[in-house]
Order: structure tokens, then C-alpha cells, then sequence
């Protein structure tokens, strides 16, 4: 299993969103697992189209052989 981290000490820079691109771009031959681990300000739900009051917080979501987390 092939990790990347996507890291950056400054808000609003865009890893959610190069998360969600790799994701979608890797998900064509591998199964995916995003975590989001911003405490403050996760928002990868939102770039799936995902409702947070839909599933429980590390339930695992499958759509697209991605797994939000």
C-alpha cells in the first residue's frame, strides 16, 4: 500500500482540493482512502457531494472505489 501525505501549515491553499483530484484521478485503477484529518476545517465531504449527518464520523464511505474516512 502507497501512502501520500498532503500537508501545508497555512489554511485555504488547496489540499482538500488536490486530495479530492488525486483521488478521483487515482480511483480509475486503485481503490482509494482519503482521511481528513483537519480538526478545525474538514471539508472533503463536501467536494465528494457527501452530507455529513448521512454517515457517523470513520464510518467508511465506498463510491467509486474511493473510501472517505
Amino acid at each position: 500500500m502507497k501512502k501520500i501525505t498532503i500537508l501545508s501549515g497555512k489554511g485555504g491553499v488547496g489540499k482538500s482540493s488536490i486530495t479530492a483530484s488525486l483521488a478521483v484521478s487515482f480511483s480509475k485503477e486503485n481503490k482509494i482512502v482519503c482521511a481528513d484529518c483537519d480538526v478545525d476545517a474538514s471539508n472533503l465531504s463536501l467536494l465528494f457531494a457527501l452530507s455529513e449527518d448521512k454517515y457517523e464520523k470513520w464510518e467508511k464511505l465506498s463510491t467509486n472505489k474511493i473510501a472517505i474516512i
